[in-house]
This record gives C-alpha cells, sequence and structure tokens, in this order.
C-alpha cells in the first residue's frame, strides 16, 4: 500500500462519493467517535457517565446531571489543528463546542431533593478538514471503467456522473440489441489508468441540543431524560484528477488527463431520546454504577451535489449539473455503561462502555406532496437494498473510555483520559455500486471511499476554580486509520462485460491508499455555579 498521512474527520468526512450510502451513512451516524464537549469533560475522555455534574455528561448520560446540588452556566471554546499539514490552507481553525446551563431545585421532599433542568448545546462532530491522497499505480484501470458499469445497468442516468459522462463521450456505447438497435447495451473503456490524485476540503459540523430533566432520589440513586435534538450543516469541495493513456480521433494513443469536480452540500435534523440512570449501591462508599440507553436518531437530510468533469482534448469543464436527493436515515440503537469513584476529596475515576450495531441502521426516502411528482418512483420507501448493503458491511462498534481526576489542593485539578473505538466495518468489506440496487445509486456523482480503522484518542487536561467561578483547559489528540479506495475494482474481477472486452485486465485490482489520520485540539470552558 502507498502510505500517506491525512488530517481529517469522520462521518460525512468519509471522502465518498457524492451520493448516500453506507459509508456516508455510519460516518454520520457514529457519532461517538470523538469527544466533544465541556474541558472537564473531553480532558476525562469523556469517562463521566457515573461520576456525573458536568455539563459535558448531559448527552452520555441524563443521570449524571441529576448529581448537581447548585446551579451551573457553562460555555467551551478552543481550536483544532492537523498534525500533518497537506497543504497551506490546512490551517487550525476556531470551535465554538459546547454551551449550556444547569438550574438545580431544592426541595423539601427526602425522597427528592433535587430536581434539576438543564439545556446544552454540544458539537458532536467537527467536519473541517482537509484530505489528499495520490495513488501512483492504477494498473491500466480506471474509474470510467466503474463508470461505464454503472451506465449500462442504472435505470435513471440523469442525475449521476453516469449520465454526464455519456453525454460528453467519455464512454463509448456499444449497440447491438437485436430488438432494439438504437439502444446502447454496454459502454466499454477507452482509458488506461496511470495514476490519480483526490483532494477534498470540507466544512461544518453535526449540532447536538439536548433538554435535560433529573432528580436525586435519597442520594443513592439519580434518574434523566433528555429529549435530544440534532442539526447537520456540512459542506465539501472535492476534485479527483486521473492520468491516463486514450485513443484520440485518428486512433493514436496519447496520454490526457481529466478531472471530476463535486461542490456537495448536506443539510438535515434528527430527533432522539436518552434515558439514564446512576446509582449509588453502599450508603457509605462513593462507589457509583450507571446506565444509559439512546433511542435511534430519526433523521430527515437533503442532499445536494453540484458536479462537472473536465474535457480531456480542450481541458474545458462541462456544464454543470446538479444532483438532488431528500431521505431518511436512522441511527442504531446505543447503550452505555459506566462505573467509578471518588476517593476522598483529592481523586475521581470512572470507566465508560458503549454499544452500537451499525449494521442495523436504516435507510429510506420521505412521502411528498401530492402533487410533487419528483421521485415518485420511490418516495416513501424503504431502500431495502442499501439496508441490506449496511447489514452485510457494518457490524456492532464497542466504545471504552476511562478517565483519572486528581486535586493536589481544592482549588486545582489535573485529568487524564483515554479512548478505544472498534472499526465499525467487517472485514475485506468493498462498495461495489453495480451489485447495489438502490435509488440513491441513480444520484451517485462519484466513486470513491473509505474503510475507516480503530480510533484512538488521548486526552489530558487541568482545572482552576474559585468560588463559584471555574476555568478548565483540555489538550486532545485523536488518532483514526483507514483505507481509501479511489473506486471499485469489481468489474475486472470475473467473467464480466469490461473483462470480455479487454481480457488483458481481468483480474487486476488496486492496492488502496492506506491512511494516519491525526487531529489536535485545545478546549478552554469558562463557568460559574450558583
Amino acid at each position: 500500500m502507498r502510505r500517506i498521512d491525512m488530517a481529517a474527520l469522520m462521518l460525512l468526512a468519509a471522502a465518498g462519493m457524492q451520493a448516500q450510502n453506507t459509508f456516508i451513512n455510519e460516518q454520520l451516524a457514529n457519532n461517538s467517535q470523538d469527544v466533544i464537549g465541556t474541558a472537564r469533560y473531553v480532558g476525562m475522555g469523556g469517562a463521566m457517565g457515573a461520576l456525573g455534574a458536568d455539563l459535558g455528561v448531559m448527552g452520555w448520560n441524563p443521570a449524571g446531571i441529576g448529581l448537581y446540588r447548585k446551579s451551573d452556566v457553562g460555555l467551551t471554546f478552543g481550536g483544532q489543528w492537523n498534525n500533518a499539514r497537506i497543504s497551506t490552507e490546512n490551517r487550525g481553525t476556531g470551535t465554538f463546542d459546547q454551551m449550556g446551563f444547569v438550574y438545580s431545585v431544592r426541595l423539601a421532599n427526602e425522597t427528592c431533593p433535587f430536581f434539576n433542568v438543564g439545556f446544552n448545546y454540544q458539537k458532536k462532530a467537527n467536519y473541517n478538514y482537509n484530505f489528499y491522497a495520490d495513488n501512483a499505480r492504477l494498473n491500466g484501470l480506471s474509474q470510467m471503467d466503474q463508470v461505464a458499469e454503472l451506465a449500462s445497468n442504472r435505470f435513471d442516468t440523469n442525475y449521476n456522473l453516469a449520465g454526464m459522462a455519456v453525454d460528453n463521450s467519455y464512454l463509448t456505447p456499444i449497440y447491438g440489441d437485436e430488438a432494439n438497435p438504437d439502444k446502447a447495451t454496454a459502454y466499454y473503456n477507452k482509458f488506461g489508468g496511470e495514476s490519480s490524485l483526490y483532494t477534498r476540503h470540507s466544512a461544518g459540523s453535526l449540532q447536538g441540543y439536548d433538554v435535560n430533566f433529573s432528580a436525586n432520589l435519597k442520594d443513592r440513586a439519580y434518574v434523566g431524560l433528555n429529549l435530544g435534538f440534532d442539526n447537520v450543516d456540512y459542506r465539501s469541495w472535492s476534485e479527483y484528477t486521473e492520468f491516463n493513456s486514450y485513443n484520440n480521433a485518428d486512433g493514436e494513443n496519447v496520454k490526457g488527463d481529466y478531472a471530476l469536480y463535486n461542490d456537495q452540500k448536506i443539510t438535515g435534523y434528527g430527533i432522539n431520546v436518552k434515558l439514564g440512570f446512576i446509582v449509588r449501591p453502599f450508603e457509605e462508599n462513593s462507589f457509583r454504577i450507571g446506565f444509559a440507553v439512546e433511542t435511534p436518531t430519526w433523521y430527515r437530510m437533503k442532499n445536494s451535489t453540484l458536479y462537472d468533469l473536465t474535457d480531456l482534448i480542450d481541458n474545458k469543464r462541462t456544464d454543470q449539473k446538479e444532483s438532488y436527493l431528500e431521505y431518511t436515515m436512522r441511527t442504531p440503537w446505543k447503550v452505555r455503561a459506566s462505573m467509578g469513584s471518588t476517593v476522598g476529596n483529592s481523586f475521581a475515576w470512572d470507566v465508560d462502555y458503549e454499544f452500537a450495531n451499525y449494521g442495523s441502521m436504516h435507510m429510506g426516502y420521505p412521502k411528498y406532496d401530492e402533487w410533487d411528482d419528483y421521485h415518485t418512483s420511490f418516495a416513501n420507501t424503504t431502500d431495502k437494498a442499501m439496508n441490506e448493503h449496511a447489514k452485510n458491511t457494518l457490524k456492532g462498534v464497542h466504545t471504552l473510555r476511562a478517565g483519572l481526576e486528581y486535586r493536589p489542593v481544592k482549588a486545582f485539578a489535573m485529568r487524564l483520559g483515554y479512548n478505544y473505538i472498534t472499526s465499525a466495518y467487517k472485514d475485506n468489506v468493498r462498495f461495489d455500486q453495480y451489485g447495489i440496487n438502490s435509488a440513491a445509486m441513480d444520484y451517485a456523482t462519484g466513486t470513491s471511499y473509505m474503510r475507516w480503522g480503530d480510533t484512538n484518542i488521548l486526552t489530558v487536561g487541568l482545572g482552576y476554580r474559585i468560588k463559584g467561578f471555574y476555568v478548565d483547559l483540555a489538550y486532545k489528540v485523536r488518532n483514526q486509520s483507514a483505507d481509501f479506495y479511489a473506486f471499485d475494482t469489481g468489474f475486472a474481477q470475473g467473467d464480466t462485460d469490461f473483462t470480455q472486452a479487454n481480457p488483458d485486465l481481468r483480474g487486476v485490482t488496486i492496492s488502496p491508499v492506506d491512511v494516519n489520520m491525526t487531529r489536535q485540539s485545545i478546549t478552554c470552558t469558562l463557568g460559574y455555579k450558583f
């Protein structure tokens, strides 16, 4: 494999094709791959599911807010940067990660001495990154080979890359259907791929808003309920350039290149519910155990992509086209367990675990008004093919968080945290667009995808408190590996139209680009308890 360094994030940040599919949906759904929130929460690696009493824990275990005995207001900001700069544009960016409050009400009730109400805005994912990948050996295969396969078999090519490639003579139609002599039955390769370059810049974030209600039950048990609202705001600009040899109009084999441009925007909203418990089983011991469950998030999304190609001969860009798709997505259930304790007034620890089965993700399409004939062929339907692909591609993800806090003096704290998140992908999975009979594939404007690996996150933090005021700082480094594929080579395997026309390329494959993604950030929280 060719190896590069990448500074990137996740979800939609998957350098994937510009149409909704399993690889993009997993990145959107898997928002536990990062730790974002208050600096105290980040400094302990997000491991506060049993300790609670922090605004950042609201979206992880709502019962953590039940431990408050005072009201609290805080906001968090900071900056992030990439470990290895890809270009001069790849500079650090500022972030606004959290803002919220808890209003604690003391009740004259022995059973429930405190009832708390809270609200918290917390960023779940940050999409600001630049990505660059080069593959010096395409071994004679081209992205257009896969596009040709799609053009031969897609029901609708009006809104996808296959249609644009046909319209602009990137693909040569082959005629010969006796019943329909004017109908193209196949599109054969005329490119000999040598190398490729892929670049992507993205911006935006996934934002979560939680409304919390929690209660303290005799200082031994704590319960919390959240109503969660998500907002997705994602933009990306990508360019895929391929260097080829091809036959010109005179039949001469010459060298040339083409470039595919995509300007993508994804927006949407979602809703979920979280329920949590924390129990202190031993009256004279501060040891606690916690449990939380998060329902699937039901999303309604809009994906709009402007795309065009450069002409091989005149090096002019084609007329820009738009691909627009509305869709729905349901993420998996998430269950979390925690245990933690304090030792005197100087030491605290917590370990959290989460499980979510991403193979159960669900994609579909919304119901349109009766007067709207847009997408009438699949409106208000379940995308069975894409859901089956998710089941065969993705698996359960295990997230382990651990955190420590040490206070040498009452006003000062030092923190350490670690996360390990397993990959959501099964071994050796691929993305054969031709093999997925999904309506979303009729809106595909690219062919690339990423297969993400495990994630490791290390955090450290400091905190200072004076009277009711507090300031916390945290530093985080996040690393994740991935395999990047510019296109799938299934068309060159076995007895296909392509291999029959190009027998010398039968069985040829392309090694993926080996990605090592590292990102660093600094977070600061200012707050006041009263």
